[in-house]
């Protein structure tokens, strides 16, 4: 088996985790074939970034502009090629650009048969609109199935996808990944709706944006989150508001289940720990109390080897349940905690697994052994 791997916007924020990531998963399978990466300018943070990926496994770097080759030659980077040549170098491309910028990327990795997998916060329908505006795009009917096809989520829908045979799929974002682990956790106990609010996090930790530590954005609506994660679990009803307040990491979830029948918080917290990517974070831990978001992030990630920091690839659920009892359903208050640079990686590298042919019976597995991505009670009931 064999896959050269492209990415777009190497050096982002889930973009380079999810190389490094994919870069693990790949060995561990045995997929032949070249990381390629393509480059922009030779500004510090991209220098660095190369370097760190040639010093770990080595990648094949293509320039963007012609005129930019020099620069990263005198740099010390080995130049393979140019842009077209990057995608015809390339059979799975992850596409990380910043919104709105993915359009000639996808255009060109179509017009040389490359399998595009996009990022959750990509516009399918402008993007659909834009290559039929453009016509250097043949549109089949199949190619419209994959712009209007449910989100990837591997957990949940890697075998349906693997029969579909898309040319395209779009992963889940970062806060519709970890509304569909817990999805996928609570439907087995009759979860018929998720309500609630997500807390966003302003911007990463490297992000300047003006934000009044006293002040919280609130959505009109529900947002898109709930929106994108009713595709893959249609039976489940999302109606989740998101918010924007003054933290960097991560983006917390105070969302309400609704379950049909009587479901008590411990048996919740049972299904939530054998829920493959998902981590259970005890209130109270001999007399320390886990109630802060700040710590509890610090306290999961120093029991951790993990190749860039923070790097959480789970979605962490404090067991601070809260039971309501409404007629004949209940409803359970939850917490969970997403750090939003990484939960989505495990999903995109499942994506270019999908891409390569790779067989769903040990998909999942493999990926959480090769990652350490962990499920279970925090901090010694864990497992890959």
């Amino acid at each position: 088996m064999k896959s050269n791997a492209g990415f777009v916007g190497f050096d982002g924020t889930e973009n380079k985790r999810t190389l490094l990531a994919l870069a693990q998963v790949k060995k561990a399978a045995g997929i032949e074939g070249d990381l390629n990466v393509l480059l922009r300018k030779p500004h510090g943070r991209a220098l660095s970034i190369v370097s760190k990926f040639n010093r770990l496994f080595g990648v094949k770097a293509f320039v963007s502009e012609t005129a930019d080759r020099e620069k990263w030659e005198k740099a010390g980077v080995k130049i393979e090629g140019g842009y077209d040549d990057f995608f015809a170098a390339s059979n799975f491309l992850m596409v990380g650009t910043p919104g709105d910028e993915e359009l000639p990327y996808v255009e060109a990795g179509l017009s040389h048969g490359c399998f595009v997998s996009l990022m959750g916060g990509a516009d399918r329908p402008e993007l659909l609109k834009g290559l039929a505006e453009s016509g250097k795009v043949k549109i089949s009917d199949e190619l419209k199935a994959d712009f209007a096809r449910e989100f990837f989520f591997g957990l949940e829908n890697y075998e349906m996808f693997q029969k579909a045979k898309p040319r395209l799929v779009q992963c889940t974002s970062c806060n519709t990944t970890g509304l569909s682990r817990l999805a996928l956790a609570a439907r087995p106990l009759g979860l018929t709706a998720v309500l609630g609010n997500i807390d966003r996090r302003h911007g990463d930790p490297h992000t300047v944006v003006k934000a009044s530590p006293s002040a919280i954005q609130f959505g009109k609506g529900a947002g898109h989150q709930g929106t994108d994660a009713g595709t893959v679990f249609e039976e489940v009803k999302f109606a989740v508001r998101a918010s924007k307040v003054p933290t960097t990491v991560p983006h917390t979830n105070f969302l309400n289940l609704i379950f049909k029948g009587s479901v008590t918080p411990a048996q919740l917290v049972e299904q939530l720990a054998k829920t493959r990517e998902v981590v259970v974070m005890p209130y109270q831990d001999e007399g320390k109390k886990h109630d802060w978001t700040s710590e509890i992030l610090e306290a999961f990630l120093s029991a951790v080897e993990r190749p860039i920091s923070p790097e959480i690839f789970e979605l962490i659920v404090s067991d601070a349940i809260i039971p309501f009892k409404l007629g004949d359903n209940t409803i359970l208050q939850t917490v969970s905690m997403v750090e939003q640079m990484s939960i989505a990686v495990p999903n995109h590298v499942e994506s270019y697994l999908l891409s390569a042919g790779y067989p769903a019976a040990d998909v999942h597995s493999l990926v959480d052994k090769s990652l350490g991505v962990m499920h279970g009670i925090w901090p010694n009931k864990l497992a890959c």
